[in-house]
């Protein structure tokens, strides 16, 4: 058998197993594009760990009115209102598909920290 994983996307996974054993996370924001393998997988991880978790793959997945539209790795699509809770101070765990540009990820990170703001 080949190992057919490039090291950036095993540096995230390996990343990601890390990251979801921290049980003081409050959820899990996943960033990247709905055809993308890897980040189905990072998505994957995160469910089977019992996390609460949101796949995003643009920043318009976020809002407004504090609502996020996300897929779970089986890719089936939700839409949730309230997502952010109020009064709250949030930790959050953060990833992204390896193909994912920085830019989306910061542009998505910038809406939450937004609504949580405007929540609070």
């Amino acid at each position: 058998a080949f190992n057919t994983i490039c090291d950036a996307t095993q540096e995230r996974q390996d990343a990601m197993y890390d990251l979801v054993k921290d049980k003081d996370l409050d959820f899990m924001l996943v960033v990247g594009g709905f055809n993308s393998s890897n980040t189905s997988h990072l998505q994957e991880i995160a469910e089977h760990a019992g996390l609460v978790s949101y796949w995003v793959d643009s920043p318009e997945c976020v809002g407004p009115g504090n609502k996020i539209t996300y897929r779970k790795s089986h890719g089936e699509e939700f839409t949730l209102a309230e997502f952010l809770p109020k009064g709250k101070k949030l930790t959050i765990g953060v990833t992204s598909g390896a193909s994912t540009p920085d830019k989306v990820v910061e542009d998505v990170l910038e809406r939450v920290t937004m609504i949580h703001k405007l929540n609070n």
